[in-house]
């Protein structure tokens, strides 16, 4: 049984009131016990993080070994943890590792080293 915040807070209230102001049993018994009770906001931990990732010229990216498309990316979920974000262009693969803590974002960017020549010109 799922109730809104303040459903549960008057529940537990007219308990209160009612044991203290010398209410009937029937009256507790029609209370709802705080064990049913659920969050209404998921718990945290289960909190994706957010990639926004950059490459300098654009790149194809893949994270953990899945491609997921070109630079830039914006607002890419991922769950919390380690991931393994890889950069192709014609230079070949660069992979960084990044870290996220559960609801945490980061920016990922590569940018081609100096003297790197561009071979599309």
């Amino acid at each position: 049984m799922h109730l809104p915040r303040a459903a549960l807070l008057l529940a537990v209230l007219a308990t209160a009131c009612g044991a203290a102001c010398g209410a009937s049993t029937s009256d507790k018994e029609s209370a709802v016990p705080l064990a049913t009770a659920t969050p209404d906001e998921p718990g945290q931990a289960d909190e994706p993080g957010t990639l926004q990732i950059l490459a300098t010229p654009s790149a194809a990216v893949s994270i953990d070994g899945k491609p997921i498309g070109k630079t830039p990316i914006t607002g890419y979920k991922v769950p919390p943890g380690r991931h393994d974000v890889t950069f192709t262009d014609d230079t070949g693969p660069r992979t960084m590792t990044v870290t996220l803590e559960p609801g945490e974002g980061r920016v990922v960017k590569s940018d081609r080293a100096p003297g790197i020549i561009d071979k599309r010109r």
